[in-house]
């Protein structure tokens, strides 16, 4: 009867020590914080979303109170006033709700912006409109000035604090699913508005996301992390810090190591595309640029010749068109390069057919025009016949509003190259040759044909008159010579026109 029982004893006691490696593998390899964390990020993109719904339609309230009093429609004042207050308050709410345990100067702003609430309200205590009971209106609108004021520094702070939540989680991330979802978040984010790119920056999201570009352990996610600084790099304050952080050194060793996979290099390209972009504040100041510049456009090119991808082919010959605009010493580094041979070979490839790549390469082509030098590898390698044939994009032929822009684009910028590189008879003879004064005519004839732009006209008319001094042309009727040839530019301009406005 014992010997049962201390065989079980037995095989209790080593089952202590005991280890199943099937078990023990299983458990290693299941994230127990992974949901945890995802969870988080979840959750700092949804209270972020609240707390900016909720504080703009504050602010639109502010904005139609500071109206009532302006007009002096002192019925709605009070009202608007209490409403105010009272969604304030509730906002204040939901903001402690979002934020656990939030900081002390947190609650201090909080109370401050009580404060003011309470300071308003007092000002419309006795309001009475039928007694002749009305309140100052410089004191009042003043005391509305302040509360707006410590009422967006209260959102500022709020929205600040759980971005830098979300960089700390970019910092600490410890796995990969984390790292990904963190990332995704930053790029939800940065889509929402210039507000939130530049809270984003302000709080370390660049140097965060540079830091893991920097990462080889992390370069699954180099892809994503690269297209989230496109994303938050979209104004100066961004572009700043980028600059700080040896954003431009940390993009050319990117682009210059082949080894780096494309997909990669042509995101690197789209975030140099975004910070170089001329509709920028700014965007000629950027630190690091000029130092890394020729390495820069070498790799840009190499990569929108070699690639097959009609994406990457934007994206690196967009960064070329917008770097063409900084300095007129890249276009000597282009000349250098072969930039003219190897654009205009690409653009009768499949991946430059789209009207967005032609726009880069007619842009390209018309600023590197005025180098003798470059504008001599233009023609040489034919590139009259690509901006011929620039010409011959159509309005109809596009719907979005988009494609309508870049295809004016394209008409413009090629006729501007067309001029740039017409200095001599001969020249001028090709694009005759190529049928190109009749497209010319029409552009300037017919606004449908170049989508009611003045601009292109403008291009166009310049571009004719200027083949007609070099040489006859045989294309144009005679009235079409008296009406866009001879009379001055400006006289040939109001006859072409949509409209009867003077442009200067």
């Amino acid at each position: 009867m014992d010997y049962p029982f201390d065989s079980v004893q037995s095989w209790l006691v080593c089952l202590r020590v005991t280890t199943e490696m099937e078990t023990m593998s299983i458990l290693q390899g299941k994230s127990l914080t992974q949901e945890s964390q995802m969870s988080s990020k979840f959750s700092i993109k949804n209270s972020v979303d609240t707390i900016r719904n909720k504080s703009h339609k504050i602010s639109n309230e502010f904005s139609k109170l500071f109206r009532c009093i302006e007009e002096e429609k002192w019925k709605n004042v009070r009202p608007l006033i209490l409403q105010l207050t009272c969604h304030i308050r509730s906002l204040i709410q939901e903001c402690n709700k979002c934020i656990m345990d939030p900081p002390l100067f947190m609650l201090e702003q909080q109370e401050m912006v009580m404060g003011e609430c309470a300071k308003l309200a007092q000002q419309v205590e006795g309001l009475n409109v039928s007694k002749g009971n009305i309140p100052q209106k410089v004191p009042l609108v003043n005391q509305l000035t302040f509360l707006g004021q410590s009422f967006s520094k209260m959102v500022d702070l709020s929205l600040g604090y759980l971005v830098q939540k979300l960089v700390d989680s970019l910092d600490e991330s410890h796995t990969p699913a984390s790292l990904i979802s963190a990332i995704n978040t930053v790029i939800s984010m940065g889509l929402a508005g210039e507000d939130m790119c530049f809270i984003m920056a302000r709080e370390g999201s660049v140097r965060a996301l540079f830091e893991i570009c920097k990462t080889e352990s992390l370069e699954f996610v180099h892809v994503q992390a690269l297209r989230a600084l496109t994303t938050i790099c979209c104004m100066a304050e961004s572009i700043l810090e980028l600059a700080k952080e040896g954003g431009i050194e940390c993009l050319t060793d990117i682009l210059c190591d082949t080894t780096v996979s494309e997909a990669v290099r042509g995101e690197a390209a789209g975030v140099v595309a975004q910070v170089t972009s001329p509709y920028l504040d700014n965007f000629h100041h950027i630190a690091g640029f000029l130092e890394n510049v020729q390495d820069l456009l070498g790799s840009l090119l190499s990569l929108c010749y070699n690639t097959a991808s009609h994406e990457i082919f934007l994206l690196s010959t967009a960064a070329i068109s917008n770097i063409t605009f900084i300095d007129h010493h890249t276009c000597e580094v282009l000349q250098q390069l072969n930039a003219p041979r190897h654009l205009i070979h690409c653009s009768y490839t499949r991946k430059a057919q789209s009207i967005f790549c032609k726009d880069q390469i007619a842009t390209v082509l018309a600023n590197m025009a005025v180098l003798d030098t470059a504008r001599n590898d233009i023609l040489r390698n034919d590139g009259l016949s690509v901006l011929v044939s620039f010409l011959q994009e159509r309005p109809s032929q596009y719907t979005k509003e988009a494609e309508l822009a870049a295809c004016e684009r394209v008409q413009q910028k090629a006729a501007i190259a067309l001029t740039r590189l017409c200095r001599d008879g001969e020249t001028a003879q090709v694009i005759i040759d190529l049928h190109g004064i009749p497209r010319l005519v029409q552009l300037c004839r017919n606004i449908k044909e170049r989508n009611n732009s003045d601009a292109v006209l403008v291009a166009n008319l310049a571009a004719l008159r200027k083949i007609c001094s070099l040489c006859q042309t045989p294309d144009m009727t005679l009235v079409d010579f008296q009406q866009l040839i001879k009379p001055q530019l400006m006289d040939s301009f109001l006859m072409c026109s949509r409209t009867d406005e003077n442009f200067v």
